[in-house]
C-alpha cells in the first residue's frame, strides 16, 4: 500500500503536478493539504478520470485538507471535534483498506509568543484530545501530514543566523508535537533513516532549494501496527525543481499489504 503526503500550496495552481505526478507514481491514497479552495470548486472530476475518489474540506485562499483514493473512503470525518463550524479548515480523516488515515495542515504559528503561536499550541493539545476519545491506538491508523514543526534540530537546515527555539524549532512546540506522538505514534521515516538528513520544504526566498536551505516538517506517524508494515519512506526532492512546483515535496509511504 502507497500513501503520499503533499502540501501543494494551491491546488488549482498546482492541478497539472498533481495529476502528472499520480500517473507516474500509481499511489493507493494521496493526502494533500493547503488546497486553498472551498469545496465547491476543488476539481474533483480531475481525479474521478484517474479512476480516484476525493474526499475534501476546503476554504478560500488558506488551509484545505483532500484524501485522494483508488479504494472507497469510510468513516470520513472533518475537522476536530472541537472545532467549530467556521473553524478553519485543518484536518481530514477517512478509513481505507482497513487502515485510519488521519491527514492533517497544522498551524503555522509564525511568530513565537503571538496569537497565532498560542493557537497552534492549542490545536495540538486539541488533536491529542481527539486521538484520546475517538481514536484507538491498537488499530492500524497514521496520522500524517504538514505538522510545521521539526522534531529535531537535524531536520532543520543548520543556519548560524537562526535565533535560538525559532518557530517550528521551539521548546513549547516540540512539546505539543511530542505529547500527541506520545498518544502512540513513531515517526517512520526516523524508524528507518535516523542519522539521514533530507527535508521537505524550502522557502521560496534566498534561494533556499538551491543552497538546500530546509525543514523536514512533512511527516508519517504510525502505530505500532502500521509499523510492523513498514517498508519505506522517501522524499520525492525531484519535484521541488519543477517549474511552478508547491515549496512542499511528496513524501511517500510503502506499506507491506
Amino acid at each position: 500500500m502507497k500513501i503520499v503526503t503533499w502540501n501543494v500550496n494551491s491546488i488549482r495552481a498546482r492541478i497539472d503536478h498533481v495529476l502528472d505526478w499520480i500517473e507516474e507514481n500509481d499511489p493507493d491514497v494521496v493526502c494533500l493539504q493547503e488546497t486553498k479552495v472551498v469545496d465547491q470548486e476543488f476539481p474533483e472530476d480531475e481525479f474521478g478520470d484517474l479512476d480516484y475518489d476525493v474526499c475534501f474540506m476546503g476554504q478560500r485562499a488558506y488551509n484545505g485538507v483532500a484524501i485522494i483514493s483508488r479504494d472507497e473512503a469510510s468513516k470520513i470525518q472533518r475537522n476536530l471535534p472541537s472545532d467549530s463550524k467556521e473553524a478553519q479548515k485543518r484536518l481530514i480523516a477517512a478509513t481505507i483498506n482497513g487502515v485510519r488515515i488521519i491527514n492533517v495542515y497544522a498551524p503555522n504559528g509564525k511568530e513565537l509568543d503571538s496569537e497565532p503561536y498560542a493557537f497552534k499550541l492549542d490545536w495540538y493539545s486539541r488533536l491529542r484530545n481527539h486521538l484520546d476519545n475517538d481514536e484507538t491506538v491498537t488499530e492500524p491508523t497514521l496520522i500524517c501530514g504538514d505538522f510545521n514543526i521539526c522534531p529535531q534540530d537535524m531536520d532543520a537546515y543548520p543556519n548560524p543566523g537562526r535565533a535560538e527555539g525559532a518557530i517550528f524549532l521551539s521548546e513549547p512546540e516540540r512539546e505539543a508535537y511530542q505529547n500527541m506522538m506520545n498518544w502512540g505514534f513513531e515517526d517512520a521515516y526516523r524508524a528507518l533513516y535516523p542519522e539521514k538528513i533530507e527535508y521537505t520544504w524550502w522557502d521560496y526566498r534566498n534561494a533556499g532549494f538551491a543552497r538546500n536551505a530546509g525543514l523536514r516538517i512533512d511527516h508519517f506517524l504510525l502505530t505500532p501496527p502500521l509499523m510492523k508494515r513498514l517498508k519505506d519512506v522517501r522524499i520525492d526532492r525531484e519535484v521541488r525543481s519543477r517549474e511552478n512546483c508547491s515549496d512542499h515535496v511528496p513524501v511517500i509511504l510503502e506499506l507491506e499489504d
